[in-house]
């Protein structure tokens, strides 16, 4: 039995098929497109919105914003594989009207246009509340690192370079005590003290340049420096410390749509809670708001501030325990009762901890010596002289979230199954588990608008379908 065959490639037709006949009704670029159209490029601060009358004509931002949208749906981000999807790929023909721009005009766009991709992604949220897929119920914030182009090897840090000072020192010293050295033993053997004094010169120089980056980063108020990237910064990262950013996103638990990302320098998210509760409450336009999130977001004085803006919070509070065996702990500061009106503790043998100092707005309590060295439970307390208890400044805060905590155990649950998702869909789907492709923050900042765009763009297609998405953009 023959084959299936195919036309012959010399075969001429009388109506040749024209691109729109090979793209479906519901077909992603059609979405894109209609999408775009829709848009105000220029009150969304795109370059170029509005074309000269003068000069060499430039291409639409339209059709560049459709192809870097379309890219970034398909995890091609880099501008040279766009160049060559705009003279391969049937789907860019069509949403480009097979344009054909070189890869220099691809990569301009998006380094010219890194605000407005940001404006873009945040009127498409707007676009997905009203059409109702975002609830606003329930929001859940989490965080991630994404690797930045610079190197590891570009960074250091004041301790590296403190280090790399005193290396640097015993050289130094090393040489003028091996040729003192080698005069007192009057070895036959020749030395070649000019060789010697160009080593020791261009130790000196990395001595002064190291000592001049220390200066420098001391006035910048610097703790790391790279010197390829400098917003960027060395973070603890599941495969180890890497060049990073801090990304940031509030999700609606609704349909995992991201609400908010924010792209930030700092290593943990212990001060995020705050920040990215209150944008996700303004992106809703809500007066109330609850929030999850995870154990690394324990922070009394935003728990606090979130309270304060009616936004309810549930995370796990993280807490310091008192160091003690497994075989023998010791007792923590849950087992002291306090005593808002005399303003003390009392511990589980019955006598009071009163205030020694404040710090910085925590509170210190102590016990009497002489009640800790009678105490029958002491070697069950403490294995100091006498037993301090600290209460924190927002120590109240963390009550009210651990009382909420156990009222609602099911949040952290809620919490996995809508933030988890998106940043996997992000790390794996869109960026392929690899780097950012701009620099600095600014770039970063771009760069995860398009990829969220994407991301919320393909949320929606399949929440409602190519076509229902469509008929809501017209």
């Amino acid at each position: 039995m023959a084959y299936i065959q195919g036309e012959s490639r010399s075969q001429t037709s009388l109506f040749p098929v024209s691109l729109e006949e090979l793209i479906p009704e519901d077909h992603l670029v059609r979405v894109i497109d209609l999408y775009v159209t829709k848009l105000d490029l220029a009150q969304l601060g795109f370059d170029k919105a509005r074309p000269k009358s003068t000069g060499r004509p430039s291409y639409d931002p339209a059709d560049q914003l459709k192809l870097y949208l379309y890219g970034y749906f398909q995890r091609i981000r880099s501008s040279r594989r766009l160049e060559a999807e705009c003279q391969r790929n049937i789907e860019v023909m069509w949403l480009i009207n097979r344009l054909k721009p070189d890869f220099k005009t691809i990569a301009d766009f998006r380094k010219n246009n890194k605000l407005a991709f940001v404006a873009t992604c945040r009127a498409f949220v707007r676009f997905c509340r009203t059409a109702g897929l975002i609830a606003g119920d329930l929001v859940a914030i989490d965080g991630s690192k994404f690797q930045a182009v610079a190197s590891s090897r570009r960074h250091m840090n004041l301790k590296q370079l403190k280090r790399q000072e005193e290396k640097l020192d015993k050289r130094i010293a090393q040489y003028p005590a091996e040729l003192d050295e080698a005069d007192k033993a009057e070895s036959t053997e020749v030395i070649d003290r000019g060789a010697i004094k160009t080593a020791l010169a261009q130790l000196e120089v990395r001595q002064r340049d190291n000592q001049s980056c220390q200066a420098l980063m001391d006035a910048m108020g610097l703790e790391q420096f790279n010197t390829h990237e400098s917003d960027a910064r060395m973070m603890r990262t599941p495969k180890g410390p890497r060049v990073s950013y801090n990304v940031q996103s509030a999700v609606d638990a609704e349909h995992c749509l991201i609400l908010h990302h924010e792209v930030t320098q700092d290593g943990d998210d212990r001060k995020q809670l705050e920040p990215m509760a209150k944008a996700a409450k303004e992106q809703l336009e809500q007066d109330v708001l609850t929030v999850t999130a995870d154990a690394g977001y324990s922070n009394g004085q935003q728990f606090q501030a979130c309270e304060e803006a009616s936004i309810t919070v549930y995370v796990p509070p993280n807490r310091s325990v008192n160091p003690g065996s497994q075989e023998e702990p010791l007792f923590e500061r849950k087992d002291f009762t306090y005593d808002p009106q005399q303003d003390r503790y009392q511990c589980p043998a019955g006598k009071w901890l009163t205030l020694k100092q404040r710090n910085k707005g925590d509170r210190i309590y102590q016990a009497d010596i002489s009640d800790c060295a009678a105490c029958p439970l002491k070697s069950q307390c403490t294995g100091a002289q006498r037993r301090y208890v600290s209460r924190h400044a927002h120590e109240e805060a963390f009550e009210r979230m651990e009382q909420r905590m156990l009222a609602h155990p099911q949040m952290m649950a809620n919490r996995r199954s809508s933030v988890e998702h998106p940043f996997g869909n992000l790390k794996q789907w869109v960026f392929g588990n690899a780097r950012f492709l701009l620099r600095q923050l600014e770039g970063a900042r771009a760069e995860m608008a398009l990829a969220v765009n994407a991301y919320n763009l393909k949320r929606a297609i399949s929440v409602l379908g190519a076509r229902q998405l469509m008929a809501l953009m017209g």
